[in-house]
């Protein structure tokens, strides 16, 4: 990721001027849900639909690109407009820093597997500097912290808390109406039948942190400490290299070289 498109960022400035508006995650059925919830609270007047990509999906990006296209219909009647089309965004170099490059040496300090944690990390903050440049005061998201009794790594409290604070920190909110909500039902009321993972992207790393009979084992101070010693110094660098010296467009950072001076506490040479 090196830098928008000028026109392209141009119009989303023109469209969103003086209006509240919001950068929408779009995934799969939570991040659509995400943004019916939003659009009901009165709280938006424009969406523009994003979508960031990672390396490591598989599946039909129609699909997703189809989730996008339902918004104008879905969102109707909440006076929430949808910006004409989805943008995409992705940097397949910044995941490999922050979720791939270091794995063995990250799993072996910490006692996990933190790579879906980070994953949602990078794709919260991946939206940040688009939402910088063009005004957009949030990004919504499908986050929740369980699934129907089910808890998944990458969005348990410490995970939600520290997303959202890292944004903060960089000046968006990252909105999760979906957050307290375990009962799938209630997803569904926002987006009619639609069973949770189906029609939607998938992911080699899928699951990588569960057991063999698929539970979850994990202790919150080895992930507070993952967050709080890697993942947030490294996505807060990352995020500030883009804006360094005042830059009107993001340039790439070295997010190798980020990485390893977070981890190793020392600038290469």
């Amino acid at each position: 990721m090196s830098g928008f498109d000028p026109p392209l960022v141009n119009s989303l400035r023109s469209s969103l001027a003086g209006r509240k508006g919001a950068l929408i995650e779009i995934a799969g059925r939570d991040s659509i849900a995400a943004a019916v919830a939003a659009a009901r609270t009165g709280s938006y007047e424009l969406f523009i639909p994003t979508i960031v990509y990672t390396g490591t999906e598989h599946g039909d990006w129609e699909t997703v690109l189809s989730h996008a296209a339902s918004l104008p219909e879905r969102l109707a009647g909440t006076g929430v407009e949808i910006f004409e089309r989805a943008i995409v965004i992705g940097s397949p170099a910044w995941w490999h820093a922050a979720c791939g490059r270091y794995l063995d040496l990250l799993n072996t300090r910490y006692g996990f597997s933190g790579v879906c944690v980070a994953c949602h990390m990078y794709l919260h903050a991946a939206r940040v500097p688009l939402a910088r440049e063009t005004g957009a005061g949030a990004i919504i998201a499908g986050e929740r912290l369980a699934h129907d009794g089910r808890l998944k790594l990458n969005q348990l409290e410490p995970a939600l808390e520290a997303y959202a604070h890292l944004l903060a920190d960089h000046g968006v909110t990252l909105d999760m109406p979906l957050a307290g909500i375990d009962d799938g039902r209630l997803v569904q009321e926002l987006v009619g039948e639609w069973p949770e993972s189906e029609r939607q992207m998938s992911c080699v790393f899928e699951a990588n942190y569960r057991d063999g009979l698929g539970g979850l084992s994990f202790e919150e101070g080895r992930l507070t400490a993952y967050l709080e010693e890697f993942l947030v110094p490294f996505t807060a660098r990352v995020l500030d290299a883009f804006r360094a010296d005042g830059n009107a467009t993001p340039v790439r950072p070295d997010y190798d070289d980020i990485a390893r001076e977070v981890i190793t506490g020392r600038s290469g040479s």
